[in-house]
């Protein structure tokens, strides 16, 4: 079905009853936000929810979801092209009324708190760490990443002290968004402040999800350790990193330590590794209550038998452990969907 033949249809759907045909029309966000046109479909349903809303309900959403006529997600797509374009400048003109927007719109209160979680696994995550007593109230955009790129400009402008505190508003709409920790530790790179860089590399292993950013914040403690001029670690920190992706700048980083050392370069050893990790208070690896999570949300889609759900959870569990025993559940399942899938 195309986009207007699927919003025709939702259309039928209205009662006249404002109360019932919101919550009727979120379920139906969720429920095509998946899909290929996932997101047409959604700003078509958030202009059908605009059309249907009383005057006075209109007018608050106005004031949280445009400016100057312009939805938010509108905006945030012209700043994020003008970032990738480098016109730090334009994009940061924009980014600086989102921002300022967001802070007058979006306040936390007493008793409910904005979260822009992506997925269920952030949920999960998120009520798991932090076992929270107020409402969570997820708005209709991305307000972390919104904020994020202004954190981002920022840094570009070299103004990474503020950069950190835009940053720190990034973290608050979504702790488990690990882009805005990453963009934190490159503020303190930029500002040498190698303590709270540290800190911030730890804080995101504790909510990676993916070996990619595993991968990555073992760079970020490989350059850390160059930082404090501790070189033999920093190598097995670099090739640590290696094992979780194939990240490019490692060679360069790698002949780097070799140019100041004047040491050949050669592959640590496991325990060269674990003395590392142990020398910093870490574990390698990914965070065993991250993969405990994921583990129970897989058994709980088996439970339930939602084969897309349990791929999903096996397949990332499977990235992060390389567990034998979760290889051969992954096998088994995908077989099964690829079985299904010929059915059809």
């Amino acid at each position: 079905m195309t986009t207007n033949e699927i919003i025709e249809k939702i259309r039928e759907g209205l009662t006249g009853e404002y109360n019932v045909d919101i919550v009727y029309l979120e379920s139906q966000a969720d429920k095509y936000r998946p899909q290929k046109n996932g997101k047409e479909i959604e700003n078509a349903i958030a202009d059908l929810a605009m059309e249907i809303m009383p005057d006075d309900k209109r007018e608050l959403l106005n004031r949280m979801m445009y400016i100057d006529g312009k939805r938010l997600d509108v905006v945030f797509a012209q700043a994020q092209q003008l970032a990738n374009d480098r016109k730090t400048e334009e994009s940061f003109r924009l980014t600086e009324a989102l921002y300022t927007k967001i802070r007058m719109n979006y306040r936390e209160t007493e008793t409910e708190a904005y979260l822009s979680l992506r997925n269920p696994l952030e949920h999960q995550l998120y009520l798991y760490f932090y076992h929270p007593s107020k409402k969570l109230v997820r708005p209709v955009f991305d307000l972390s990443q919104m904020v994020l790129l202004h954190g981002y400009n920022l840094l570009e402008l070299k103004r990474a002290e503020e950069a950190v505190r835009v940053i720190g508003d990034a973290i608050r709409f979504n702790p488990m968004n690990t882009d805005a920790y990453f963009e934190l530790a490159e503020c303190y790179k930029f500002l040498h402040d190698t303590d709270q860089l540290l800190s911030t590399i730890k804080e995101t292993l504790e909510i990676a999800v993916t070996p990619k950013q595993i991968s990555r914040c073992y760079c970020n403690l490989g350059f850390y350790c160059v930082e404090v001029k501790d070189y033999d670690r920093a190598v097995c920190f670099y090739y640590e990193s290696l094992i979780y992706a194939d990240n490019p700048i490692v060679p360069a980083e790698l002949h780097h330590i070799h140019t100041i050392t004047q040491k050949k370069i050669v592959p640590p050893t496991r325990d060269e590794v674990n003395e590392a990790f142990e020398h910093y208070q870490m574990e390698s690896g990914a965070n065993k209550e991250i993969t405990g999570v994921i583990s129970a949300l897989a058994q709980e889609a088996i439970e339930n038998k939602d084969l897309p759900m349990i791929r999903f959870y096996l397949h990332m569990l499977l990235g992060l452990t390389n567990d034998p025993q979760v290889k051969e559940m992954v096998d088994r399942y995908d077989l099964l969907a690829k079985e299904r899938s010929g059915q059809n």
